[in-house]
C-alpha cells in the first residue's frame, strides 16, 4: 500500500533526531516498489524519504545503503557527480525506510534526455561528455571497494558462463524465436568477446538513475547492484537511444578518460546486454505468472527479432 506523504513525512522525523517537518510533497509516485515524499523542514531544508512496498524492494535498499557507507569522503570528493547519503532511517512493519537529504535535479525520460545533451553552455562540458566521464570513473573505482562490502565479483567468465546459463533458461520458455537464441548464442560461445577486464560497475544505469539539473548531470542514484563485472552491462540502456551521436559520443569519451585501452568488443557485449534483458523480463514474468506482462515481452522479443532480420542481422 502506498503511503502518504505525511506519513513518510512522520518516517522521517522518526529517523534523523531534530528533523521537523512543516510541508510533504509526493515524490516518483509512479515508482511500484517505493512510496517516496519530498519533506521540508522548520529550517527549509529539503529530505528524501524512501519507504520500500515489500521485502524484495526493502533489501534493495538496505544493501545500496551499506554500499553507499562503503564510499569514504575521500572516495566521493574524487566523483564527478553526487551520491546519495543516507543521514537516518526508521522501521515499519519490519521494512526500513530511509531518509537522504534531497540532490538538486530530476530525473527524466531518455528523450529529454537527448534533447538536454544538445544544449550548448560555455559553463560547463555538454552532457554527454559528463556521463562518458562519469562511467570511466566508476569503471576505474577500486576493487577493494566491492570487496570490502562483501558485494559479487564475476571474472569474465563467470560473467559469459551466468549469461549462458540464463540463456538456457530463457529458451526454456518456448517463447523466444529462435533467431534471437542462435544469435545470443553464438556470442556467448565466442570467447574472444569476453576476454575483457572486470571492473566496478554500477549494475543498474540508465536515464532513471541518472540526476539532472538542467544539463548538468548531479548525481547517480540506484547503486544496490554495484558489483565487479562486466562494465558492457553500464552500457546496454544507450544501445537503444534515440540518438546514436549522443551514445557514439559518450562511448568515446569513456574510451579517452580510460587509463588503458578500451576494450575493443565493449560494444558488441552492450548490444548482448540490451538484447538479452527482454528474455530477462520474459523470464521474470514467467515465474511470476505475470500474463499480462508475458504479452508484452513476447511482443517486444518479436519485434526486435524483426527489426534486427530488416537489418541483415539476422537469417530468417
Amino acid at each position: 500500500m502506498t503511503l502518504t506523504p505525511l506519513t513518510l513525512a512522520a518516517l522521517a522525523s522518526a529517523g534523523v533526531p531534530g528533523l521537523f517537518p512543516v510541508a510533504a510533497y509526493p515524490h516518483e509516485p509512479d515508482n511500484p516498489e517505493y512510496s517516496s515524499a519530498l519533506v521540508v523542514d522548520s529550517a527549509r531544508q529539503r529530505w528524501i524519504v524512501r519507504a520500500p512496498e515489500n521485502i524484495e524492494a526493502s533489501v534493495r535498499l538496505e544493501t545500496e545503503h551499506v554500499i553507499l557507507h562503503s564510499f569514504s569522503p575521500g572516495l566521493r570528493a574524487r566523483l564527478p557527480f553526487q551520491l546519495p547519503t543516507v543521514v537516518g532511517s526508521a522501521d515499519r512493519h519490519g521494512l526500513k525506510s530511509f531518509v537522504y537529504p534531497e540532490i538538486p535535479g530530476q530525473i527524466v525520460e531518455i528523450d529529454e534526455l537527448v534533447r538536454r545533451s544538445r544544449v550548448v553552455s560555455p559553463e560547463r562540458e555538454p552532457l554527454a561528455t559528463q556521463i562518458g566521464t562519469a562511467l570511466a570513473t566508476i569503471h576505474t573505482l577500486p576493487v577493494e571497494l566491492v570487496q570490502e562490502a562483501d558485494l559479487p565479483f564475476y571474472s569474465w567468465d563467470q560473467c559469459r558462463q551466468r549469461m549462458l546459463a540464463e540463456l538456457d533458461h530463457a529458451a526454456g520458455t518456448g517463447k523466444i524465436p529462435s533467431e534471437l537464441l542462435r544469435r545470443w548464442e553464438g556470442w556467448l560461445e565466442d570467447e574472444s568477446m569476453w576476454r575483457f577486464n572486470p571492473s566496478v560497475i554500477h549494475g543498474d544505469l540508465s536515464e532513471e538513475n541518472i540526476v539532472l539539473d538542467g544539463d548538468r548531470m548531479t548525481a547517480i542514484r540506484g547503486w544496490q547492484d554495484m558489483q565487479v563485472a562486466d562494465p558492457a552491462s553500464d552500457f546496454a540502456w544507450l544501445m537503444s537511444c534515440p540518438d546514436q551521436d549522443l551514445a557514439d559520443t559518450i562511448l568515446e569519451v569513456y574510451s579517452m578518460q580510460l587509463p588503458h585501452a578500451p576494450d575493443p568488443h565493449l560494444l558488441r557485449r552492450s548490444y548482448l546486454h540490451a538484447e538479452f534483458a527482454l528474455a530477462q523480463w520474459l523470464v521474470r514474468a514467467v515465474e511470476q505468472d505475470d500474463r499480462a506482462t508475458i504479452s508484452e515481452a513476447v511482443s517486444l522479443l518479436e519485434t526486435l527479432a524483426e527489426d534486427l532480420r530488416e537489418s541483415g542481422a539476422l537469417s530468417s
